[in-house]
């Protein structure tokens, strides 16, 4: 937890900084806007105490500069009686509260060791929620392995490179978060870039950040991800979309652990899991020359792969089941669960979008539902249609194969006369020969 306090006045930077030290909280002082800034964007401090009336950048200018920055942070202003006024507009842009001077000590003090509480209590809430969104459900031998692999690599106490490959939507962004947020790293930093999100020109921005004047919309200086996520986890999602000239500069950076601003001339040394995740054929992508090799072995220390839903369908019914009861919460409904034709019905259905198009389905069919059982009737159209046609085409299949199985029965009766053999089926002699053909039936 850190705390900033600009104010111009040095009395009042020793006298908050001595009677706040006793919270146990990390704090930092600014004689000035401009240095309140700065500090500001280098640290992110938690808490900010702010002085209305400083010299240079006034203290409405950097309340909106911490606005802009994060809309987090507590922000307390500290002004003259003369100047309530300013107090009330900034409360307008998003100060959380102000004291006049001369103020007393112990009211501020109660009023930061309340925020701390508070912001404690929002972070308990926000990583409980995280950690929701990183649960690996299923039971199938596949997840079982994945649930095994993400422990024991989330729990190792050094550095090291994950690359998660799997089809769009089986769950590659919720592996990398069970790595990080049930894992040793999981009060640290989690930071996430998707490459196909970003354009190419901006993605180098993006990793390495750049110093204030490095290009000319370089007003300021801005971390990259990578220092951003220093101690954590970097998660590079769909990195099989990241730009080709962009991944030599990553593979060096990864492999010598330090990074460099653009513009910037100082190494910046960093430490933490990378984890990449991508849903195409990466060994496909480096014989077409998008993609390369040796960045492709730099993050394939440990390799993960999602199986697609298709090939698990015992964990059908658990997911359903897991999204049920999530859309139940949200939704304040009561729905117990499916029926057995119902449940059959999905558990037969090609799930080509995986599992985020089978909770995309629950949540369709949650928002209209009223009785306690889910129903066949109750299912999309394009669900049932595909559950009749697979039936259709079984029972088809099945009709070749006994007509099949006749035609080669009566073929070997009659010595494989063709005239004998067409007459005792009731068909032309070249309707029977298109069947020998259409059946490969051999002599």
């Amino acid at each position: 937890m850190k705390l900033l306090i600009v104010d111009d006045e040095k009395s009042i930077r020793l006298s908050l900084r001595i009677a706040l030290s006793k919270l146990g909280i990390k704090i930092l002082v600014a004689a000035s806007g401009e240095e309140g800034v700065g500090i500001f964007d280098k640290e992110r401090p938690d808490i900010c105490i702010v002085d209305i009336n400083l010299p240079g950048i006034g203290g409405i200018d950097v309340l909106k500069h911490i606005r802009k920055k994060n809309k987090d942070s507590i922000v307390i202003m500290i002004t003259y009686i003369s100047e309530v006024r300013l107090a009330v507009e900034a409360m307008k842009l998003g100060a959380n509260d102000y004291f006049t001077k001369p103020f007393n000590i112990e009211e501020i003090k109660e009023s930061i060791n309340d925020n701390i509480k508070y912001i404690k209590k929002s972070q308990e809430i926000s990583y409980q929620e995280k950690k929701e969104m990183a649960e690996i459900i299923g039971n199938s031998k596949a997840i079982q392995k994945i649930k095994s692999v993400t422990q024991k690599v989330g729990n190792m106490p050094y550095d090291t490179f994950i690359l998660i490959q799997g089809e769009s939507g089986t769950g590659k962004e919720i592996v990398a978060k069970a790595i990080h947020f049930n894992g040793i790293r999981k009060n640290k930093p989690y930071i996430a870039l998707n490459c196909a999100a970003i354009p190419k020109n901006l993605q180098e921005s993006e990793l390495f950040g750049y110093e204030k004047g490095a290009f000319s919309d370089a007003k300021q200086l801005k971390k990259g991800l990578i220092e951003e996520a220093n101690e954590g986890t970097l998660f590079l999602d769909e990195i099989g979309d990241m730009d080709i000239l962009l991944q030599a500069k990553l593979l060096r950076v990864l492999q010598e652990k330090k990074c460099r601003r653009i513009g910037g001339i100082k190494e910046i040394e960093f430490s933490a899991n990378i984890i990449a995740a991508t849903n195409k054929d990466l060994l496909k992508e480096i014989e077409n020359g998008n993609f390369r090799e040796d960045l492709y072995y730099r993050l394939n220390v440990v390799p993960i792969y999602t199986t697609p839903l298709r090939e698990r369908e015992e964990d059908i019914e658990t997911l359903m089941d897991y999204f049920i009861q999530q859309y139940n919460h949200a939704l304040n409904k009561n729905i117990k669960g499916m029926t057995y034709d119902a449940l059959e019905i999905c558990k037969n259905y090609e799930w080509k979008g995986n599992v985020r198009e089978l909770k995309n389905f629950i949540e369709r069919v949650m928002i209209f539902q009223e009785e306690a059982l889910i129903d066949v009737e109750n299912l999309p159209e394009n669900i049932i249609s595909y559950n009749s046609q697979q039936k259709g085409s079984l029972m088809s299949n099945n009709l070749e194969d006994v007509e099949m199985q006749t035609i080669n029965k009566a073929l070997k009766e009659n010595n494989w006369n063709i005239s004998k053999t067409a007459k005792g089926l009731g068909i032309s002699r070249i309707t029977l020969r298109r069947k020998i053909e259409k059946y490969s039936i051999q002599k």
